[in-house]
């Protein structure tokens, strides 16, 4: 096996543009192989992957794919791989994929939150599992076919965040193996303090499209929707600045608007999910913000009756 070898786990929209940008920039012959729930899901794949570009360009990627509930016993472990799936359904895939995991296996996350990236990073061997973060725009048109609607940036960090000569060799070694170029990737010694921002930003959005039933910018132009933002931004900052293990995050409400203004047409992910009938990321965004402030006994009521209106909405689609 080649030591640039790929595996991707998940074929959503991130899933697909990084496995299509793995085969452009892999030197070798050997493609990334795409990681499916199961074999009704690799039935319906139609062996390529299709990505639209923001150019209107239209690319198609020969793929190989096999499904993680029937992989071979003899299949070789896995070398790389790239965690696409949503942040409930990366531990259940990891624990079917362990027979085919080894010490040496790295994994590269890309979800929302930050509990699956804590708690997997505790458990892997130091300089195993690596956070990728991206403000890449991508949604599905049909299955396997992928509109790259938003060009944006990539940063690639470990937990816990630290600037250590072991840590900066595994980050320029992995950032190699990574389409650097192609979807801007660059390596991030603050991780901790990216994510930690990225989940406060989520835990004030998501949950408020899904209330409003609206576009991200749209909680900005609507006046009670706006004032809903701006106490939920009060509320997340009194939690972060309390909670121990967050680190010091700059002003969440000035952050969230620059979000929201630049992601106007955007629909969060968590209001897909709703709109496709699928099981979101809430527990992970501000059920998890809601169980830290519990452990440190601090109130969180908006981020509680938000939680439970989206949990609301999800029980009535699903």
């Amino acid at each position: 096996m080649a030591t640039d070898q790929w595996h991707v786990l998940g074929a959503g929209a991130m899933g697909c543009l990084w496995a299509a940008a793995l085969q452009r920039h892999q030197q070798t012959s050997t493609n990334p192989v795409l990681l499916l729930r199961n074999t009704a899901a690799l039935a319906r794949y139609p062996g390529m992957i299709t990505i639209e570009s923001p150019g209107s360009e239209i690319r198609q990627f020969n793929l190989p794919a096999k499904a993680v509930t029937a992989l071979p016993d003899d299949m070789p472990a896995i070398q790389n791989l790239l965690i696409a799936c949503k942040a409930q359904d990366t531990e259940p895939a990891l624990d079917t994929l362990a027979p085919w995991l080894n010490e040496s296996s790295r994994i590269v996350l890309l979800q929302n939150g930050i509990r699956v990236q804590q708690e997997l990073t505790q458990r892997r061997a130091p300089g195993t599992v690596f956070c990728l973060s991206t403000s890449h725009g991508a949604w599905i048109r049909h299955p396997f076919h992928v509109v790259h609607a938003g060009i944006g940036k990539a940063w690639l960090g470990l937990l816990p965040s630290a600037a250590h000569d072991d840590t900066t060799q595994a980050l320029a070694i992995m950032l190699k193996s990574l389409p650097f170029s192609e979807m801007n990737v660059r390596a991030d010694l603050h991780m901790s303090q990216r994510l930690w921002l990225k989940f406060a930003i989520n835990c004030a959005i998501n949950p408020l499209t899904v209330v409003y039933n609206c576009q991200n910018g749209a909680l900005l132009s609507n006046e009670l929707a706006r004032e809903h933002l701006q106490q939920l931004c009060i509320e997340i900052s009194l939690l972060m600045n309390a909670l121990p293990e967050c680190p010091a995050l700059p002003d969440i409400w000035e952050q969230v608007k620059q979000v929201a203004q630049a992601t106007e047409h955007n629909y969060s992910s968590t209001l897909q999910d709703i709109r496709n009938h699928k099981t979101t990321e809430i527990e992970h965004l501000n059920g998890w913000l809601c169980e830290l402030a519990s452990r440190h006994q601090l109130a969180c009521p908006l981020n509680q009756q938000l939680l439970q209106a989206v949990r609301d909405r999800q029980s009535r689609r699903i």
